[in-house]
């Protein structure tokens, strides 16, 4: 879409306060929301010093493109700030909200590299959003006359835009976009099946809805008033804040908005920015050529970053934050067919089931319920031979003390030479870092390493078409499964829902019709998942659903079971009469005192016939020194909102009883000479890991 006008900055609305006065203070925590509390707030405004060099500046309140672009005469919109730029520039944007589609495609030097940054001590805000939402919502919106209580549309028409993503402008908390006007409209929260209608209208909090026939934008912020009973021990997040969208800013942006996009633009730095109003795609970076992000904020639509064929790129102490709501279920926002097979997008009708199962399959009505909330916090795919500017793959990546959250699903890593480290990925509905490429042969070299991963259903996932041949390495990672996901909605019979921590360390996807994948390496990681999975718990999954052609390792990883099934996970269900597979040096332990070990635990494991198969490739056979028992962490709670603190204590069973791994291996905390290394993946002596922006957030600690 063509650039948004630059406007008046929205976030002086947002933050209550008269234009200009006190944009330094952008996260003023003390400050009551008209909406909701954030889940991620703005950032404070950064005292990085001024760069050397040349300096140009963009104001989108004093400036004007007809000035020279000086301090003194800024420029007023980035992009024409950015035609004018050269190798060597700094260019500053003066706090407030720029209300453009960003493109950058410029060129600076190894040596020169172009800035583009917040003037220190204020904060700019990238906004593709509709900027009247936020600057004057009171004549943005009016009551919808044959609408139920509570329903606004847009006073403007809005013709050629497909559909709308949205954020509460004050909180930046996301908005469902509703397929269907009957489901924003519903006072039902409940998931009523029917076979007519896939399920009866159901309200799934504040959301917008696009009418394609009037071109009008819906708005309803109604308050969420599901309660569970107190059985189940999960207290819901309700929306009470502001209904009138009047009164408050709202970021509304057209799908195909892309607040930026860097288009083989080449040495380029982005710092201190906030990043916001994105439809589909909020960044989407196609041949970026050494690209660094340094704590950028970005608020993701249906994706935060969309990533082909960049790199070397560089991010640090950046936060990419997804639209799910404290109020949303995985129900809502799942996808409920992948063909057109069966999905008839906005006409319900009758469909065939996707994979045929045994016996009769009768014909179903399906319906998305709102899919556009954020689908995934970072997306990669690969590229195609007859692109005109074809490179094929990211790669050279560096991402290091970054937060993804708050998505369907997290981050999806492929490419060549990629290094994921010292990253919190929270809050996922799905799965929260996929490993698999979406292009085959594509991705190798990729090293996922001391990131702290929770509240999600799989740690790491993958869709089995990727490799062969690739290698990935997944090592000295926490998954913390402990808190709780609003999984599936209530029904009308069954109240409680389903709201449960997560399954597994490890899941791939649809594992009876693998195609290829990469050889994978999982080591030296420390998991706290639930028992009793259907698809299996044993190594907390590492060891399932793989590829007989390729290389999977499983070593000195420490699982901890911290509910679910009342018994210690068995090696079943390899499901395959082939495998190059071997698992080795692992420790298991189950934290409910109540159960038992059992006595000879490894011994399924050590007789399976893949692992009398694999000793030609390992001669001990699996589990040959694997461990049963308590891991003895210096501090562990059975109860799942505390703290841990899972460093080893002296006496673990765990020190010094891991298997030597080979050199080729990476490992930051590999043990010198030849000494065994401990279980898991903090050594004994090491200092917890710490991980996400500046390190602030601890594994093991209680939110």
């Amino acid at each position: 879409m063509s650039p948004i006008p630059s406007l008046l900055p929205a976030v002086a609305f947002a933050l209550g306060m008269l234009p200009f006065a006190g944009i330094a203070r952008a996260a003023d925590s003390a400050r009551p929301f008209l909406s909701h509390e954030p889940q991620r707030p703005l950032p404070t405004p950064s005292q990085r010093p001024r760069a050397e060099g040349p300096a140009r500046f963009v104001d989108a309140a004093r400036g004007s493109d007809a000035n020279d672009g000086s301090e003194k005469a800024p420029w007023k919109t980035i992009n024409h700030a950015l035609r004018q730029i050269a190798a060597g520039d700094t260019l500053y944007l003066r706090g407030g909200s720029y209300f453009e589609n960003v493109y950058c495609a410029v060129a600076g030097a190894p040596e020169k590299p172009i800035i583009l940054r917040s003037f220190p001590g204020e904060v700019a805000i990238i906004d593709g959003g509709f900027p009247e939402f936020q600057n004057a919502p009171g004549k943005a919106w009016e009551p919808v006359n044959d609408g139920v209580e509570g329903e606004y549309r847009s006073t403007v028409t809005y013709r050629n835009i497909r559909d709308v993503v949205g954020l509460f402008g004050d909180s930046n908390v996301g908005l469902q976009t509703y397929w269907y006007r009957m489901d924003m409209q519903a006072t039902n929260e409940l998931w009523i099946p029917n076979p007519k209608k896939f399920v009866e209208p159901m309200y799934c909090g504040p959301g917008l809805w696009y009418d394609k026939q009037t071109g009008r934008i819906h708005a309803r912020l109604a308050h969420t008033k599901l309660e569970l009973p107190e059985s189940v021990g999960h207290k819901l997040v309700h929306y009470q804040g502001e209904t009138d969208p009047r009164k408050l800013p709202l970021v509304v942006a057209p799908v195909d908005s892309i607040p930026l996009r860097v288009s083989q633009a080449m040495h380029v730095r982005f710092q201190d920015l906030v990043i916001r109003g994105g439809g589909y795609i909020t960044v989407k970076l196609n041949f970026g050529v050494d690209i660094a992000f340094d704590r950028c904020t970005i608020y993701a639509g249906t994706y935060g970053i969309w990533a082909k064929g960049a790199g070397p790129l560089k991010m640090t102490n950046c936060g990419v934050f997804g639209m799910i709501a404290p109020w949303m279920f995985r129900t809502e926002n799942v996808s409920y067919a992948y063909s057109p097979k069966i999905y008839p997008p906005f006409i319900g009708q009758e469909a065939e089931p996707e994979i045929p199962g045994k016996g009769k399959q009768e014909k179903r009505v399906v319906r998305h319920i709102s899919r556009l909330p954020t689908h995934a916090v970072l997306a990669t795919e690969g590229g195609f031979e007859f692109e005109t500017f074809y490179y094929p793959l990211n790669h050279t990546w560096d991402i290091a003390y970054c937060e993804f959250t708050d998505g369907h699903d997290g981050v999806y890593l492929s490419g060549r030479d990629i290094r994921f480290h010292h990253n919190l990925v929270d809050n996922m509905q799905d799965d929260a870092v996929y490993v698999s490429s979406p292009t085959p042969y594509v991705t190798d070299g990729l090293s996922v390493y001391q990131n702290l991963i929770r509240q999600c259903v799989a740690g790491f996932g993958a869709h089995a078409r990727g490799g062969p041949g690739g290698k990935i390495y997944l090592y000295r990672n926490v998954v913390d499964m402990r808190r709780n996901l609003q999984f599936n909605r209530p029904t009308d019979k069954k109240p409680q829902g389903h709201i449960f921590p997560g399954h597994l360390a490890w899941l791939v996807h649809n594992p009876d019709h693998i195609i290829s994948m990469e050889h994978i390496y999982l080591y030296q990681n420390t998991t706290l998942t639930q028992m009793g999975h259907a698809l299996n718990s044993y190594t907390a999954g590492m060891a399932f659903h793989f590829d007989p052609e390729a290389e999977r390792r499983v070593f000195n990883n420490l699982h901890v079971f911290v509910g679910g099934g009342k018994q210690y996970p068995k090696a079943w269900g390899f499901q395959r009469d082939a495998a190059n597979l071997v698992m080795d040096g692992n420790l298991h332990w189950h934290s409910d005192p109540d159960v038992k070990i059992p006595a000879n635990y490894y011994e399924s494991s050590r007789t399976h016939p893949l692992s009398e198969s694999n000793k030609v490739r390992y001669a001990a056979g699996w589990d040959a020194h694997s461990v049963i028992g308590d891991p003895k962490f210096v501090a562990f709670s059975t109860n799942l909102a505390d703290r841990v603190d899972l460093r080893l204590r002296p006496d673990s069973p765990a020190v010094k009883a891991g298997v030597t791994l080979p050199q080729e291996w990476p490992d930051p905390l590999r043990p010198e000479g030849a000494t065994r290394p401990d279980i898991g993946a903090i050594p004994l002596g090491g200092e917890p890991l710490k991980v996400g922006i500046d390190g602030r957030t601890e594994a093991g600690s209680a939110r």
